[in-house]
């Protein structure tokens, strides 16, 4: 019987401890839902997006020269790079805003696919006049009338890798500005949403800066970039 008392008694302590470790755990997880529940926050995103005119113009001027002779060739290649680079100048392009880059040669005799039937050149040359050049206009200019070069028997290509690029290189300049305005645009949002609730808009808790992005301000218009930046923000509400 002394045993059988000894067991209840066991069974007993330990029914209560464990009810004992139930109770602390939900006064536990009360405790830090109720934590996370006093501090409220809300989640906005600020945008600044502003326009600027391109300040960098890259065009690679492609031709390519054919011949059966390489002094021949060597000399077509000067005289249309003379041409090219007479072409630029009289646009308003300086020497030093232009590079006449190493020409490319095949010799289409060692090429063991070409039809000799319809091989009309031994050796085939591919030249780049490459522009660099902060004179947007100069540049917008001279691309509106190669067509001239036409006359001058300069057919330049027309491929992807031989289109001008308008580039915004001066990003690092307009940061600040732009993410100072990102960040009170981000505020606004929280303030507006503190007042839809009663609330006040405390510190910032948490932060990010998202990636600047550089398009073209419209279809067809690259000489105009839109730059953009979003922030993300998040904010301590307070009552």
């Amino acid at each position: 019987m002394l045993e059988d008392m000894k067991g209840k008694a066991y069974y007993i302590t330990a029914s209560i401890l464990a009810a004992g470790l139930m109770i602390t755990g939900l006064v536990l997880a009360m405790g830090i839902a109720s934590i996370r529940s006093d501090e409220r926050t809300v989640s906005v995103r600020g945008l600044s997006e502003r326009e600027f005119p391109a300040d960098m113009a890259v065009w690679p001027l492609t031709f390519s020269v054919g011949g059966n002779s390489l002094p021949a060739i060597r000399q077509d290649i000067i005289k249309k790079i003379d041409i090219i680079t007479d072409y630029l100048e009289k646009h308003g392009l300086s020497s030093e805003e232009f590079t006449v880059k190493e020409p490319s040669i095949t010799d289409t005799s060692t090429d063991p696919y070409m039809n000799r039937n319809e091989q009309t050149w031994t050796y085939i040359a591919k030249n780049v006049v490459l522009v660099r050049s902060s004179n947007i206009e100069a540049v917008t200019r001279a691309l509106a009338d190669s067509l001239q070069l036409l006359d001058a028997g300069i057919a330049l290509a027309r491929s992807y890798d031989s289109q001008v690029q308008y580039l915004f290189t001066a990003l690092n300049d307009v940061k600040p500005d732009m993410i100072a305005e990102a960040t009170q645009n981000a505020r606004k949002a929280a303030e507006q949403f503190a007042r839809d609730s009663g609330s006040k808009v405390g510190k910032i808790k948490w932060a990010s800066q998202g990636l600047f992005s550089i398009d073209d301000a419209a279809p067809g218009l690259p000489e105009k970039k839109t730059v953009r930046v979003v922030t993300t923000i998040e904010y301590i509400l307070a009552d």
